[in-house]
């Protein structure tokens, strides 16, 4: 019995040290490798609209809005930690997309920045450097080859100077961007 209990409680210890889950809820709890925890969205988007990430359309970017988000407020959609993501369905293209974001940096003097790297699909599309608190347009090539097959376009924001909310708080709750508005057009 004794040597039945010890086995139990070995194996136990032995989940609690390895847990056997997917590899999303291991970065994001377990290894603490990436503060936007991956969920099951998918956005429907059609190329050629652009979409307010305000208030006024909160429930249309809902569905887009994949992790690292906070909900739309009056001033744009905020980024939560040091990572955001947008998924969305799209028809199949014959070739890339341009696309158009408009967004403003979240500074705190001294860090009058926020440098971001864009990827889609995995591959890196666009750097920047926003700063001051206006509201900035940026467009970039998404080029067919990251779009070739794929009935889905992952969009990836990174933020490498993404600001803490106190010297207490979690990174997931670091701040770096307002996203107000989104728009992706054929090429």
């Amino acid at each position: 019995m004794a040597g039945a209990l010890a086995a139990a409680e070995i194996a136990i210890l032995g989940l609690a040290l390895n847990p056997n889950v997917n590899e999303d809820y291991r970065a994001y709890y377990v290894d603490k490798t990436t503060t936007c925890l991956n969920r099951d969205a998918v956005g429907r988007y059609t190329p050629g609209r652009t979409v307010s990430f305000r208030s006024d359309d909160a429930r249309e970017t809902a569905g887009m809005r994949v992790c690292g988000w906070s909900g739309p407020v009056a001033d744009g959609t905020h980024s939560l930690g040091e990572s955001s993501r947008l998924r969305l369905a799209l028809p199949p293209l014959r070739d890339g997309l341009r696309a158009t974001l408009e967004m403003a940096a979240v500074i705190r003097p001294p860090q009058t920045w926020q440098r971001i790297v864009i990827s889609a699909n995995g591959t890196d599309v666009y750097r920047a450097m926003l700063s001051g608190d206006l509201a900035t347009t940026v467009s970039f090539v998404i080029p067919h080859a990251v779009l070739a097959g794929k009935a889905t376009l992952d969009m990836r924001f990174d933020y490498p100077d993404a600001i803490p909310q106190s010297a207490d708080a979690s990174n997931i709750y670091n701040r770096a961007i307002k996203l107000r508005s989104f728009r992706l057009d054929a090429l």
